[in-house]
């Protein structure tokens, strides 16, 4: 095996230590791929961090790692108060399913795609862990900016319950570039809920397992984050059932029994009577007195409905207007 181009070169100028890694055997479950070994990586201001234990990955995980490491992560650790010594690797290369299941699709770790940070070594001595909130506020903001923005997938703690103690980075290869970043900054001493089994016919999105037991990440949750995000839309209101159309006529078929109750003889000759003796006029052959004349509504239900026709024909009341209404 030669290694790769870029690897080699950032090797020749001092930007990283790093040689082929021989003693793994080939794998046709996880492909196959040159995988380098990353040993330390050099800082802007000279000195050579390690990573314990090195970690194994192809040359373009290799780079990307490196180039967070330290054009991102020191400068955060120094802002935070440190001084750093070492990174601490929770796992990179490992040819294993999600989430150690048989029959599960291949963790980008299998794919030499993936590198897990558990935390960080200090000049003087103190350690910086991702677990139970060991690392300091401003570090954990500073690490998961560079890293959303550096890499496809960035699982941390309360994330899915299998990332309380690193950080996992990978290159995972999704359409339309999709990325996912999952890292809830304030959990600490808690644990999220952890997925123990794959659910039948669920997006590909179930966490991995990681280096010594500890669960890996989540690839292809970008069809999940999608489906999630999707905009769901209010149905309008419909309008009340006895609602008026503005359509007079409209109006007085629905009268019912009121309008039977008010007598075919409402208009014509005898309600004309009606209204001579009584002092009265009429409007539209409908007699309208100052003393009660002609026929009474024989119930509460009668004079509902003659109220609901006198509303149709003045254009109805306010409050029975359909409401105007539209989706969200």
């Amino acid at each position: 095996m030669v290694m790769p181009a870029a690897c080699a070169d950032l090797v020749a100028e001092g930007a990283i230590e790093a040689s082929l890694e021989t003693s793994l055997t080939p794998s046709p479950v996880c492909g196959t791929f040159i995988p380098v070994r990353l040993t330390a990586v050099r800082l802007a201001d000279g000195r050579v961090i390690p990573l314990k234990p090195a970690a194994i990955s192809r040359c373009e995980m290799t780079v990307a790692a490196a180039a967070w490491m330290s054009e991102a992560l020191a400068p955060a650790v120094a802002e935070a108060g440190g001084m750093l010594s070492a990174i601490r690797i929770a796992d990179s290369y490992n040819c294993r399913p999600r989430n150690r299941v048989a029959g599960g699709k291949m963790s980008e770790h299998g794919r030499g795609n993936a590198v897990d940070v558990g935390g960080f070594e200090l000049d003087d001595g103190r350690v910086w862990t991702v677990a139970k909130g060991g690392l300091p506020m401003a570090l954990r903001a500073s690490m998961k900016d560079s890293s959303c923005t550096r890499f496809a997938t960035v699982l941390g703690p309360g994330s899915d319950g299998y990332h309380e103690d690193h950080i996992h980075v990978d290159l995972a290869q999704r359409r339309n570039d999709f990325k996912l970043c999952q890292w809830n900054l304030d959990a600490g001493s808690s644990v999220a809920s952890r997925k123990d089994k794959p659910v039948a016919n669920a997006p590909a999105a179930s966490a991995e397992s990681g280096a010594g037991g500890a669960p890996e990440d989540k690839e292809g949750a970008d069809k999940e984050a999608a489906a999630s995000a999707g905009t769901a839309e209010a149905e309008p209101e419909s309008a009340p059932a006895s609602a008026p159309k503005g359509n007079p006529a409209a109006g007085k078929a629905a009268q019912g029994k009121g309008a039977a109750a008010k007598g075919t003889d409402a208009k014509g000759t005898a309600a004309k009577g009606a209204a001579e003796k009584g002092g009265g006029q009429t409007t539209n052959g409908q007699a309208k007195t100052g003393q009660a004349s002609g026929p009474k509504p024989k119930s509460a239900q009668d004079k509902s409905a003659q109220d609901k026709n006198a509303q149709d024909k003045g254009g109805g009341s306010k409050s029975a207007q359909p409401r105007q209404t539209q989706s969200d």
